[in-house]
């Protein structure tokens, strides 16, 4: 479905578990590897990170920067990665495809204070159903948002049989 961005250093393909389906090199001699099951961030000589697709939140790509933003569930910061490809073609087609695929079923409600809860069902690697309650934006905590959070989520785990 993809091609390779550009021909992946042989330590760098070995960092990760799966097979590559895009690789992008970014800033500080690091790489960006996509496989089916999981992202990894490698050096030349050391994985970074490495971790599956159901811990991405969501993610941005800003052309003029060349820089993909990973959201992570349950961490606040995000990653700006910056490529060094000004304009790697497969790249942010590939982590929105492989981010996708890792959710099976997902929610949206209003929340107290104005933001938003989101329910998500997600399928690790392994083939594991899991679920994923997030607030977005500004919430009020208390009571009625966990009662919507624990009906939110018996919703969405309803919806797929879990």
């Amino acid at each position: 479905m993809f091609k390779r961005s550009q021909r992946v250093p042989d330590v760098v393909a070995k960092a990760v578990t799966d097979r590559v389906l895009v690789s992008s090199e970014l800033d500080g001699g690091r790489w960006l590897v996509l496989t089916r099951s999981e992202l990894a961030l490698v050096t030349s000589e050391t994985l970074t990170w490495r971790r599956p697709w159901h811990e991405v939140e969501r993610g941005g790509w800003d052309g003029e920067k060349h820089a993909l933003t990973v959201h992570w569930v349950g961490i606040d910061e995000p990653d700006v990665l910056v490529t060094v490809d000004e304009n790697p073609r497969d790249l942010p087609l590939a982590f929105r495809e492989r981010v996708d695929a890792s959710v099976v079923h997902s929610e949206s409600e209003p929340a107290p204070g104005g933001g938003t809860v989101r329910a998500v069902v997600r399928r690790t690697p392994e083939g594991t159903l899991l679920t994923q309650v997030l607030a977005v934006g500004r919430v009020r905590r208390g009571p009625a948002l966990e009662s919507q959070i624990d009906a939110l989520e018996a919703k969405v785990r309803d919806a797929v049989g879990l």
